[in-house]
């Protein structure tokens, strides 16, 4: 009896410490319970033509910067302050033309002395012709009057034109502006005394910007009057045509130049900017958002979404970027939805819910 006690006793133990396990298989047995959708936002693989593009450094200088001098000299009496916007023909600088009113009326007096000696000239000339006709004269002494006038008529036109000359002089002692724009540097001051061909002033037109910008010689063959480039600055990016390229490179940097005219870029002159040149003819590929690809150290991948609305990861390898898109090679093909929002925590086979890329944002 008391052994048969002590059996049962035995085997009460022994369905207690049996139950956890009869638990874990059970609980083994039992399915998984599924992940849920993760909110994931999602953007077409596209085919496009694609040109890669070298950037180079540019600035923004103005078509029309020139330092004005003066053709003549002479002391500085007024002089055009820094930062003055001025149009054209107005004055940059005033020089003393006291010299040259003095000379003007030197020879004013000098044109009426050959005026009054010319008149006379006239009449005797026709007193003697009427006189050489009646045969009172010789013929000599009237073709000597007549020499007497013509020479006189010559002084007369070269006392005119040195008239001319001195009030042109005149004109250019005040130095005027070739066209509209801004005093942007002063090389002179009112008092100092300046000579022919020096600078009074430099001036910029700020309405006429254009980009300067150096480039490879080896890139000469893709680019050309015309040729749309890419120029970045702090407004953002926007396209232009190339307006001149001056087809000869430096020896020393085997750089050639080119310029390029804006329109609507509100930019200060002497402002950086980068310029993406064509460095490549343009080929077809199969393009990304750069969202979509996940770099890894293992290796790169995006994440598209089948048919069934779940994750499928593919390797990629990337090729060259053009704006927001990312040339890739493998197994993607143009149209397929891939994932560029919530794909970090994404795993492949799970299942995805497919949300605007504004809710998605504001969901992160």
């Amino acid at each position: 009896m008391p052994l048969l006690h002590k059996s049962l006793i035995a085997l009460a133990l022994a369905g207690i410490l049996a139950l956890p396990l009869l638990r874990l298989d059970a609980d083994a047995s039992a399915p998984a319970a599924e992940a849920p959708p993760a909110m994931v936002s999602v953007a077409p693989a596209v085919r496009t033509d694609f040109a890669p593009r070298h950037w180079a450094p540019g600035s923004i200088i103005s078509r029309r910067d020139a330092r004005v001098a003066s053709e003549l000299e002479g002391r500085v009496q007024q002089v055009a302050e820094v930062g003055q916007h001025v149009r054209a023909g107005q004055a940059l600088a005033v020089l003393d033309d006291t010299a040259l009113r003095l000379r003007e009326r030197e020879s004013e007096a000098e044109l009426a002395r050959i005026q009054a000696q010319l008149d006379l000239a006239v009449r005797q000339e026709q007193r003697y012709a009427q006189l050489a006709a009646q045969q009172n004269i010789a013929r000599s002494q009237y073709e000597q009057l007549r020499a007497e006038r013509d020479m006189l008529a010559q002084d007369q036109a070269r006392a005119r034109a040195q008239l001319a000359q001195i009030r042109h002089q005149r004109t250019q002692m005040v130095v005027r502006a070739p066209f509209d724009g801004i005093v942007a540097e002063r090389h002179t001051q009112q008092g100092e005394y300046l000579v022919t061909g020096a600078s009074v002033a430099r001036l910029v037109d700020t309405a006429a910007p254009e980009v300067r910008v150096r480039a490879p010689v080896e890139l000469a063959r893709h680019l050309g009057q015309g040729t749309a480039v890419r120029v970045r600055s702090a407004d953002g990016e926007r396209d232009y045509p190339v307006s001149a390229l001056v087809p000869v490179g430096d020896e020393a940097s085997r750089q050639l130049e080119l310029r390029i005219v804006l329109d609507n870029l509100q930019a200060p002159v002497g402002t950086a900017v980068d310029v993406g040149l064509p460095s490549a003819e343009a080929r077809s590929v199969v393009a990304v958002p750069r969202d979509a690809v996940i770099l890894r150290r293992e290796g790169d991948f995006v994440l598209r979404v089948d048919p069934a609305g779940k994750a499928e990861r593919l390797a990629v390898k990337t090729g060259a970027a053009v704006d927001d898109l990312v040339e890739v090679s493998g197994d993607v093909r143009a149209g397929d939805r891939l994932i560029v929002r919530g794909g970090e925590r994404v795993e492949p086979g799970q299942a995805v819910s497919v949300q605007p890329l504004a809710v998605a944002l504001a969901a992160r």
